[in-house]
């Protein structure tokens, strides 16, 4: 039921698994929609799912999360499209399906105008200058002006339940808009539910009036990024500011569904006030545990820090567990059970190193920010 095409011009089976090694790849933005729908890897991989023989992207991206204690994308999208497990029995014996695709992710290029510390070139233009990678057009953008990309998509709108946008950042993207309008001439919007992840840093952009768009549509759900808070928020994801980011939270209140966290080194200790925040505004929060930059992984902190954060966290579960649900002392749980999984921390140095070199770059500095790492940085 689900397509995804990635920034790059690849098709993958989803955006958690092509950033893994070797992941598996579907098809190319050179194809039709219509024959990666139904291509040999496709249609290969659908078989080796019914038997039970999981692709090995798969299990890096979301199996072995789950066993070291963290929530998935796979269960969260599972929760999220159950009325459609009955697509496996419909299932042809070479593999393919004779149904088109309900959910729609096509990333419209790396246009950012952020540059956060977790993110990349691939993924934003305005990492572009700080990168030591070689390689890397600064724009990125396989879909806005693709000739068979958009001779496809009209045949695959009447199907479409869900389309996904993320970036780079969506609101800056002028495929996106594309997109919307092609859909709403159409006039299958009303059947069609929106989702983004965005940085939430544009409330306009150019001629565009992105809530009269939305108003054709069945659905709007605003995922917005925002990893830890206040300054070391602003710190981790180059391009913030605070002061805006709660602003234009409070212009699209009606449409955000769940504020979304990457847990990392940089997010850990201030994702509690960031709780706090989301409660005081009656938003959800999802915090998903980072796998990569590897350096940047909560595993690798001290073991004595992590015994700080320990009891840090158990002092906020019990100060706040009135306000907190259970789904949101199970992710605590979880992200805590993550971290003390393993100890990577023989991987700290590259982490200083790399924090070192984008703090001269840009004029930062990790220890004014992050005083509670002072003991190991």
């Amino acid at each position: 039921m689900h397509i995804f095409g990635e920034l790059n011009g690849t098709f993958h089976l989803c955006c958690h698994a092509a950033f893994q090694d070797n992941p598996t790849i579907v098809g190319s933005h050179e194809e039709s929609l219509v024959d990666i729908w139904n291509s040999d890897t496709y249609k290969k991989t659908r078989l080796n799912f019914l038997k039970n023989k999981i692709p090995a992207d798969c299990i890096t991206a979301c199996y072995n999360k789950e066993k070291q204690g963290s929530d998935s994308n796979r269960l969260q999208v599972n929760k999220r499209f159950s009325k459609h497990a009955h697509l496996q029995a419909k299932t042809n014996l070479d593999g393919s399906l004779n149904n088109k695709p309900t959910y729609l992710d096509i990333r419209f290029g790396n246009l950012c105008n952020f540059k956060c510390r977790m993110c990349s070139p691939h993924s934003s233009t305005s990492w572009y200058t700080d990168t030591l990678e070689t390689g890397f057009s600064k724009v990125i953008d396989h879909f806005t002006k693709n000739k068979v990309f958009w001779e496809d998509v009209p045949d695959f709108i009447p199907h479409l339940e869900e389309v996904y946008f993320a970036g780079g950042e969506p609101f800056v993207q002028d495929g996106h808009y594309k997109l919307l309008e092609l859909i709403i001439d159409s006039g299958h919007a009303k059947n069609i539910n929106l989702s983004y992840n965005t940085n939430l840093s544009y409330s306009k952009y150019k001629k565009h009036n992105i809530q009269e768009l939305w108003d054709n549509f069945k659905s709007i759900s605003l995922w917005p990024s925002m990893d830890g808070f206040g300054k070391r928020a602003e710190y981790s994801r180059k391009g913030l500011s605070w002061e805006k980011f709660h602003t234009n939270a409070m212009l699209y209140k009606k449409y955000i569904t769940t504020i979304s966290s990457v847990i990392n080194i940089f997010s850990i200790t201030s994702m509690p006030d960031l709780i706090l925040w989301c409660k005081h505004n009656n938003f959800d929060f999802y915090g998903t545990t980072l796998i990569y930059p590897l350096e940047q992984k909560i595993t690798c902190l001290p073991k004595s820090t992590k015994k700080e954060i320990l009891a840090m966290y158990k002092c906020f579960l019990y100060t706040h567990k009135d306000i907190l649900n259970t789904y949101d002392i199970e992710q605590i749980k979880n992200w805590l059970t993550f971290m003390m999984s393993r100890d990577d921390s023989h991987l700290l140095p590259a982490f200083r190193l790399e924090q070192t070199r984008l703090d001269n770059l840009r004029n930062e500095s990790f220890t004014e920010i992050f005083t509670e790492y002072s003991s190991w940085y």
